[in-house]
């Protein structure tokens, strides 16, 4: 379908992370979207979309279409934004679609993001092709939107399959319905919940042959994108460099006892957090599962670190540093399942 026209498209990313702004970026341009704004938290993601309402133009941004927002940020996060959108005063678009994205994919950030309004949800590592299916999906499957007691936001029930028992309490009748998108947000005395029918205003701005179903990226532009993924392994390079400077450094820290173990776990939880997202989209899944590891042994316990904690974390480090000084792309076969092993020995041994 190369008549649609995805350059009419206006996505706003937010993350804290230049390296993923840039990866995202590169990708959604390679896709064919038109306009893509990046802001690097959503403190000023909100103060853009403000200034948005008043001067376009100095906002450097006018409808947005689409919203890709990371969940884990400084100051306002990815919760705390996808709040002020949905609920917040001065919002140009409460509707508008919001796709969170994040390395800490674990069940409780999905559910927290579902019950929080978020339209799709894309895990780190991903691909060109999982970022393309979101923005199909979002095309392909819209629904509408839903305002009850503590929720709006999109339907949370992606389904209306008849299921062996009835679950849901709100019946029809209890249903006020509304077309088109209204800025009601009580509910009468008389109504459990208000379903707004919207537009389909993602396909209507893809143009008349975006009517036909379903609406598809051409792979040729799904294999540019991915190509454009892989053109930044070098920078990758540079951005690995820079996280295991910061962790050697706060790892020293740990060992040495000179300093604030606290900040210095913290920094390393950042770390980590950043390296479980990313490993995956280069090649480096084992980076990705270390990470992972890492990440929970750096999760706060309000508790001094023990030297047998201290002695995990720089197994995590040592080996994270391992793999990418030897380029162990892939599953690294057997050395790769030797070094996993060791992970694993020395979380039972030093938990």
């Amino acid at each position: 379908m190369k008549d649609l026209r995805w350059d009419r498209l206006t996505v706003l990313i937010v993350d804290d992370n230049r390296f993923i702004r840039e990866l995202l970026t590169s990708v959604l341009k390679t896709l064919g979207v038109g306009k893509v704004i990046a802001d690097v938290d959503g403190a000023a993601a909100i103060d853009r979309l403000k200034l948005s309402l008043e001067d376009p133009v100095s906002a450097g941004i006018g409808t947005v279409d689409l919203i890709i927002s990371d969940w884990v940020m400084p100051q306002v996060d990815g919760k705390l934004f996808l709040r002020w959108i949905r609920t917040g005063p001065n919002v140009p678009d409460r509707f508008v679609p919001i796709v969170m994205i994040s390395g800490a994919a674990d069940r409780e950030v999905v559910e927290d993001a579902r019950d929080g309004g978020v339209t799709e949800f894309l895990a780190k590592p991903f691909a060109s092709k999982t970022i393309a299916d979101r923005l199909l999906m979002l095309v392909n499957t819209p629904r509408h939107y839903v305002l009850a007691a503590g929720y709006f936001g999109p339907d949370r029930r992606r389904t209306t399959v008849p299921v062996a028992e009835e679950r849901r309490v709100t019946m029809r009748e209890d249903i006020q319905f509304i077309r088109g998108p209204s800025s009601e947000k009580t509910l009468r005395e008389d109504v459990r919940a208000i379903h707004f029918d919207l537009d389909d205003r993602l396909r209507e701005k893809l143009g008349p042959d975006a009517r036909k179903i379903p609406v598809a990226f051409d792979p040729v532009l799904i294999q540019a994108a991915e190509k454009r993924i892989q053109a930044l392994v070098g920078d990758y390079g540079d951005w690995m460099e820079r996280y295991l400077i910061a962790a050697t450094e706060a790892q020293q820290t740990l060992q040495t006892g000179k300093g604030d173990p606290d900040q210095a776990i913290a920094k390393i939880n950042e770390v980590a957090h950043e390296l479980r997202g990313q490993g995956g989209i280069f090649d480096y899944p084992l980076i990705t599962d270390v990470g992972k590891s890492l990440y929970k042994a750096t999760k706060p316990t309000g508790h001094p670190p023990t030297k047998d904690r201290i002695k995990l974390i720089g197994a995590h480090i040592d080996t994270i540093r391992t793999v990418f000084k030897n380029k162990i792309v892939g599953d690294g076969g057997e050395v790769g399942t030797a070094l996993l092993k060791e992970i694993s020995e020395a979380v039972k041994r030093y938990q």
